[in-house]
């Protein structure tokens, strides 16, 4: 792995974009089409060189980030990081002598763009670039480093540069750079020395952990079902007095259902509720699946019924498909009739599997009427390709 660069400089070559084509052939009249330009094209010569010049004609193109990101990821699977870093360094050459140059937030952006990449070397080199134009780095820049790392699965390097970058640039480490070195442990798997590391960064270093932090250690201790380390953070962030956030519930609501403690984990939800903490998909979901493997449909229904009431996330194909699949593994073919229904009303196209089993299970229950109806409409609903899988499976149904 190469060291931080010392001089990094910008001097691109002459001759980095002598292939580019005419600029009449590159001018677009507008930015909606220079977005559908890009999306569309797919030799990646042609899609860098429309981005090196329409990044230059229109002021709002350097905002848009989702078109950056995309060019970035359609050069990347052609395994064209020539044109990434062309692309990437034409943003800084053409930017000379204007303020963008001094935004931290542009510096980080383009580092990201690199890492997204696996170009961690371009990455570190434009990290040390920012300091030359007199960008002033925060502890934004260097965990925006730090996760490059991360990202690119070089946990030992986020140990390495959390302890060298501070020196060289006076960056303060904070609690957002500190809870990247315990999420580097935790992938690592070595999480006796998270832990260690959470009494560290009090202790010496005078950051306090927030829940964020504890929260990297819950979910370490889940993953690796060691219910008595779990329990013991969770002791630990009572002790402190920190609030819990949507992560932190959700950790112990999953733990509960993969304990079998649906009830408990159904509590832990509506505390949230009353609380005022918007649940996510997950907080719902887990609880659901949670009551399915336990056999309660009653409950997971419920639950499904809440989700719509509460209004803070809608319910998507996968909360309805986990009913329904539990529903026919375990023989509630009448719920499970219920629930294919509405997951057509919903435009949705239901499982295959457990369609082919729902039908299999009506027919035992002497509801070859329903099963047919259940195929009629399954047709109905699909197109291409899976017309003729599902036609595959028909076929070998008992109807």
């Amino acid at each position: 792995m190469a060291s931080l660069s010392k001089n990094p400089r910008l001097l691109l070559s002459r001759t980095l974009f002598s292939t580019l084509s005419s600029p009449q052939k590159l001018q677009l009249p507008t930015f909606r089409s220079v977005k559908s330009a890009i999306r569309s094209e797919s030799n990646p010569d042609k899609l860098a060189e429309l981005f090196s010049y329409q990044s230059s004609e229109f002021s709002r193109f350097r905002r848009h980030r989702p078109l950056f990101h995309l060019s970035v990821r359609k050069l990347s699977r052609s395994n064209r990081h020539d044109l990434i870093r062309r692309i990437i360094e034409h943003q800084k050459e053409s930017l000379t002598d204007s303020p963008m140059l001094q935004s931290e937030g542009f510096w980080i952006r383009l580092i990201m763009l690199y890492s997204e990449s696996g170009m961690v070397d371009e990455a570190m080199r434009t990290f040390d670039q920012m300091g030359e134009f007199k960008c002033n780095q925060s502890e934004k820049s260097l965990c925006a480093l730090l996760t490059v790392f991360m990202n690119n699965g070089m946990f030992e390097k986020v140990h390495e540069v959390f302890h060298s970058v501070p020196l060289k640039t006076g960056i303060t480490p904070g609690v957002k750079s500190h809870n990247l070195v315990l999420k580097a442990f935790c992938k690592e798997n070595n999480v006796g020395s998270a832990k260690a590391w959470i009494e560290k960064m009090e202790k010496d270093d005078k950051v306090a952990p927030d829940i964020n932090s504890y929260n990297v250690l819950l979910g370490a201790y889940l993953k690796n079902r060691d219910g008595s380390g779990f329990d013991g953070i969770v002791k630990e962030i009572s002790k402190t007095g920190l609030e819990y956030n949507v992560t932190t519930y959700n950790y112990r609501i999953s733990k509960f259902c993969k304990n079998k403690e649906c009830a408990r984990a159904k509590k832990l939800l509506d505390e949230m509720v009353s609380k005022g903490l918007k649940p996510n998909s997950a907080s719902y979901n887990t609880v659901i699946d949670g009551f399915c493997r336990v056999g309660d449909f009653e409950s997971a229904q419920k639950v499904l019924q809440s989700m719509v009431a509460d209004g803070y996330v809608l319910p998507c194909s996968f909360t309805y498909y986990t009913l329904i699949r539990h529903m026919v593994e375990e023989g509630e073919f009448d719920s499970a009739l219920e629930m294919c229904e509405e997951i057509i009303r919903r435009k949705w196209v239901p499982p295959f599997e457990a369609m082919e089993a729902l039908v299999k299970g009506l027919i035992k229950m002497s509801k070859a009427k329903e099963a047919k109806e259940v195929v009629a409409k399954m047709k109905k609903r699909l197109k291409g390709p899976a017309v003729d899988s599902w036609g595959k499976i028909e076929a070998a149904l008992p109807l």
